[in-house]
């Protein structure tokens, strides 16, 4: 390791030398509140006499090059500054009118200009594959389309020009001979092949920039790529992690890279993780590396990949290429299905590989969906995320099930009470009473689109201006309200305002407000253009409890015989099981107080385990999480399922029970003191 003093201009002054940004590092990143601090600090340091300004630290290792081509330096730390300062350069070149004053910018800053033919060493700075084909443009001052446009490199730099143009020729000179010059940098040079100990992967874990962390994207791009060679980075980042990237490049931050990451966790794991922010990323890196760290990663980094594309249908980002299946997953995401993402990313690789058809597909997703709708009109949420991921066990049951819609339907009516499936009376007696309000539903605008739905087999456009839920009964009582309604008006009002039969949607471009109920039905008839806002409504002589009781059993019956309907032997019965049942996740060893104990395969009395951690066992001299070892242990005697998912808790034994037995038998004991003390 080399480690000097150095200033930000003179390292990009040096011709010899190409910096490169490796394939594992994050994406260029800066905003406009970043450039704007930058820039405050270079007119600040301009303006004042012998100011230095430290600008961090820049760490790199070199890789050999050809004969006559630069000194190829890899950027370890260091990249958002540097391409922030070479943006500003451009930026000031593009500004000036001197010609000698552009061409020194230009030669001496941004270009190798003793370099000819290829434009990767020409440029003095190389980025990221998803950021290179902006700022070559921007560079080399080529034509740039729309989705260059739409890079964080392109906004910078016009954020940079639209402040540099306003000024002054020798300002702007200042700016870079009596601003930047004095911006001072630390330079490490590591030297890994000569230090075993100066590792890349470990110094590039522990930097950030400019205090933003590393996302769990960054942290596992990095696990994947790092230790391999320049040639073998470019090849999986180009072929496979590029992929991943594009497929999840749209704006709903719900679907990132880390998000998805997360997800297929969930998905190989049966089991829950926490979602991905800014302030878990580390604890879920390291649960990352605990799973998958005894698997091939260029394997792993294929499948992700391989899984990257259902999960961008899962987002909405690319179609399924079946219509009935990319409305349903929309649907899925309006009832905020999220918890089941996983699952749901496992059911859409089963379609992939052939296990399940289109129809199976769209079967399964349905049975979800009704089964969300139906929690979601009770507003009932409870246990969804750490119970959906366990799911996942069920695959194969699904796949050799006839008919799938009831096969999931009766999975999801078997599980825990919290996680109940709603029946019939359970919809029918909340939606009519006085407590329910299907007004201040999130979805209650999109149940009604469904009636409509059903009713016109035309679906309404959430997205639609003119689409609004509307008070039949209005929110505020006029004279005339107050009259029709009689003299028990404000417990009619109370108690059934926000009722579903006193909701229809219209589209109608001005507020209705407290129009009479008479001048209401002439609007909903001729101009409100929704049959949903016409049947039981306009053929009523006056509207009161009576008729909005009426309408609400009417629009009831629709939504659970028409939209959400569940098999017969479903409508009545207590839809969920007694059974007290362990959750995946919260295997411990230390509870079990199992440490230093042997446990056995299920079915080989050969196969044993050092249970070594809370969640760690040693099997073969290598530590290991009890899921990935399972799927190890399934793959060598060939008989790996469809999935390729195991919960490892029912196929390991510790004195002839199950792991599972375990738990539940401890947590039956908890449930029972528990009990007890109350």
């Amino acid at each position: 390791m080399r480690s000097l003093d150095n200033q930000i201009l003179k390292l990009l002054s040096n011709n010899d030398v190409t910096f490169f940004i490796p394939p594992y590092q994050r994406n260029y990143e800066w905003g406009e509140d970043m450039c704007e601090i930058l820039y405050k600090d270079i007119e600040k340091v301009a303006k004042s006499r012998n100011t230095q300004h430290f600008f961090g630290t820049v760490i790199y290792y070199a890789e050999s090059t050809i004969l006559g081509q630069p000194d190829k330096y890899i950027l370890v730390d260091g990249q958002q500054r540097l391409t922030t300062t070479m943006l500003f350069l451009i930026a000031a070149r593009d500004c000036m009118t001197d010609d000698l004053l552009r061409n020194t910018i230009d030669s001496k800053y941004l270009k190798n200009n003793n370099v000819s033919g290829d434009v990767e060493y020409k440029i003095k700075l190389k980025q990221v594959e998803t950021d290179w084909k902006a700022y070559k443009n921007i560079i080399l001052g080529e034509q740039l389309d729309d989705n260059d446009k739409k890079s964080s490199v392109f906004k910078n730099y016009k954020f940079f020009k639209s402040k540099l143009e306003k000024l002054e020729q020798n300002i702007v000179r200042d700016l870079i001979e009596k601003g930047l010059v004095n911006f001072s940098i630390v330079t490490i040079q590591l030297e890994p092949e000569r230090n075993h100990w100066e590792k890349p992967q470990e110094i590039f874990e522990s930097m950030n920039s400019l205090g933003k962390p590393l996302s769990l994207a960054d942290l596992v791009r990095n696990y994947l790529l790092l230790g391999k060679s320049s040639s073998q980075q470019n090849n999986l980042y180009h072929n496979f992690w590029l992929k991943i990237e594009q497929n999840l490049s749209g704006n709903n931050n719900a679907f990132s890279v880390s998000a998805f990451i997360r997800d297929y966790m969930q998905l190989i794991d049966i089991a829950s993780y926490k979602k991905a922010t800014d302030t878990n990323h580390k604890e879920l890196y390291r649960d990352f590396k605990d799973l998958f760290g005894d698997d091939n990663l260029e394997q792993l980094i294929k499948n992700l990949a391989e899984y990257s594309n259902e999960y961008a249908i899962l987002a909405s980002y690319k179609s399924s290429r079946n219509d009935k299946i990319d409305l349903k997953i929309t649907d899925l995401k309006v009832v905020e299905s999220s918890g089941y993402y996983s699952f749901i990313l496992g059911i859409l690789h089963l379609r992939t590989g052939k296990k399940l058809d289109d129809n199976d597909t769209l079967a399964i997703l349905d049975a979800i969906f009704i089964y969300i709708a139906r929690r979601r009109i009770l507003r009932v949420t409870q246990g969804e995320n750490k119970n959906a991921p366990l799911l996942v066990k069920y695959f194969d049951n699904l796949i050799e099930a006839k008919d799938k819609k009831a096969k999931m339907l009766e999975i999801l009516s078997n599980q825990q009470y919290a996680l109940r499936l709603p029946n019939d009376n359970d919809i029918i007696t909340y939606l009519s009473s006085p407590e329910s309000n299907f007004y201040n539903l999130r979805s209650s605008k999109f149940f009604q689109s469904l009636i409509e739905e059903k009713l016109t087999r035309n679906r309404p456009a959430l997205n639609d201006k003119l689409l609004q839920v509307e008070h039949i009964m209005p929110q505020t009582l006029n004279e005339t309200w107050e009259s029709e309604l009689g003299e028990n008006y404000q417990k009619i009002h109370d108690n059934y305002l926000n009722n579903i039969g006193n909701l229809t949607l219209i589209r109608h471009n001005q507020e209705l407000s407290n129009h009479s109920f008479i001048g209401k039905k002439e609007i909903y008839e001729n101009n409100a253009g929704m049959q949903i806002a016409k049947n039981k409504i306009t053929d009523q002589q006056n509207w009161g409890e009576e008729q909005i009781k009426n309408r609400a059993e009417y629009l009831i019956r629709i939504i659970i015989e028409n939209i959400l309907p569940i098999d017969d032997s479903l409508k009545t019965s207590n839809n969920y099981s007694t059974e007290k049942r362990s959750v995946g996740n919260r295997l411990s060893f230390e509870t079990l107080e199992l440490i230093g104990k042997t446990i056995v395969y299920f079915d080989d009395v050969n196969i044993t385990a050092e249970v070594v951690g809370n969640k760690e066992v040693k099997f073969e001299d290598k530590v290991w999480r009890l899921s990935p070892l399972t799927r190890e242990i399934e793959t060598r005697k060939n008989r790996r399922n469809r999935s390729g998912a195991y919960w490892g808790v029912n196929m390991w034994k510790y004195q002839e029970r199950t792991l599972d037995e375990w738990m539940n038998e401890i947590k039956n004991y908890e449930d029972e003191v528990e009990e007890n003390e109350l």
